[in-house]
């Protein structure tokens, strides 16, 4: 297994970390944590929780395999997260994840799910991060950091919202959204912070269409996971690259792809990204050039679902815009389009932005 350093920490973790979002049978809480325990004997050491994930059963799951993983007196990690920003709430979540996952404390604890560019500024002025420091000085959580789907433009303004208290950032990152995201994997490594990413397999979406997206194999790949893994880690400010793994198979076929592990170089990289936009014209590459919308409009964000809508469909895309995105009134955000076709026109790939925000629309007339 590789290891690598959590940023300033000193704490050297495994390259390959476990995601605890996809168990395939979440009420099988021992069977479960038999996974997670497979993955600590196959090198990892690394273990990402939440407390809503799998119907409320991952943390459960990730503990049961703690009292395993306790008696081989070998290092492992646990990191969960809280969307809560008053002070009490985040104390009674936190309290509650040391329970559920059988430790003295939490390694690294995130403020979770920063989406919009507002959601750090509320938390903070209610309280959350002065509630983080305290459970640290009190030694409940060992290191803060932070989890966002903010697109590069607002990474800077939000890590500076942090005070510095920011040790580590979990953020989408995979082959097929690298322009949009990776500007701000580089703002917090020059900062010192670890960069956790999130949605490796690209949320399941790189591993479930391979021929779609075989054009990142190398000759020698055996699966797209191997691939998928390479890039991520390929990416010099990466600490650790999450996947989530339903069963050992998983765990073996991503463990397996890291002990294969041969790095991209630049140029390669940069090849991937032109022979993502060659392969696929009609599917967006996220480079980011429609984000200044004069509306308002999150073109970006809709035009990641609507990828999700070719490939898995419509009921697919309305849960990634509710769940991923926040999006609870779609029609409402696309009713502020003034249809100036500004996007169109910044758009690298010609792709037709408008026709599809209709058709978005029309995916949240009951019955469609």
């Amino acid at each position: 297994m590789i290891h690598r350093t959590f940023g300033q920490t000193g704490i050297e973790v495994s390259a390959l970390g476990l995601g605890g979002m996809r168990f395939e049978n979440p009420s099988d809480i021992d069977g479960m944590a038999a996974v997670v325990h497979h993955a600590f004997e196959r090198g990892v050491t690394y273990f990402d929780t939440a407390p809503s994930y799998c119907d409320g059963k991952s943390e459960h799951i990730v503990g049961e395999a703690v009292k395993q993983m306790k008696k081989s007196g070998k290092p492992f990690y646990t990191a969960t997260k809280t969307i809560a920003g008053d002070p009490d709430t985040i104390r009674e979540q936190c309290e509650r994840s040391i329970k559920r996952l059988n430790v003295d404390a939490i390694d690294f604890y995130h403020v979770w799910c920063l989406i919009r560019p507002e959601d750090l500024p509320e938390r903070k002025a209610q309280g959350a991060l002065d509630t983080f420091r305290r459970l640290k000085d009190e030694g409940l959580i060992r290191h803060i950091c932070v989890s966002t789907h903010l697109e590069y433009e607002h990474i800077a303004a939000m890590l500076d919202q942090g005070e510095g208290l920011f040790e580590g950032m979990l953020i989408g990152l995979c082959a097929l959204n690298y322009d949009l995201r990776y500007p701000g994997v580089r703002e917090a490594a020059q900062r010192g912070m670890a960069v956790v990413t999130m949605n490796t397999l690209g949320g399941g979406l790189l591993v479930n269409h391979p021929g779609q997206f075989e054009f990142i194999m190398r000759e020698d790949d055996e699966t797209l996971v191997d691939a998928a893994i390479r890039f991520n880690l390929s990416v010099p400010e990466v600490s650790v690259a999450l996947v989530g793994c339903r069963n050992k198979a998983d765990v073996d076929a991503a463990v397996d792809a890291v002990e294969r592990f041969d790095p991209l170089s630049p140029e390669e990289i940069v090849k991937l990204r032109r022979k993502s936009a060659e392969a696929n014209k009609d599917f967006c590459t996220q480079c980011g050039y429609c984000r200044d919308c004069p509306a308002g409009v999150p073109v970006v964000r809709f035009m990641e679902s609507y990828n999700v809508r070719m490939l898995e469909g419509v009921e697919a895309c309305k849960s990634h815009l509710r769940w991923h995105w926040g999006m609870t009134d779609v029609c409402s955000l696309l009713d502020e389009c003034t249809q100036c076709g500004q996007c169109e026109e910044a758009c690298t790939q010609q792709l037709p932005i408008l026709a599809r925000f209709e058709e978005l629309r029309e995916d949240q007339r009951p019955g469609s």
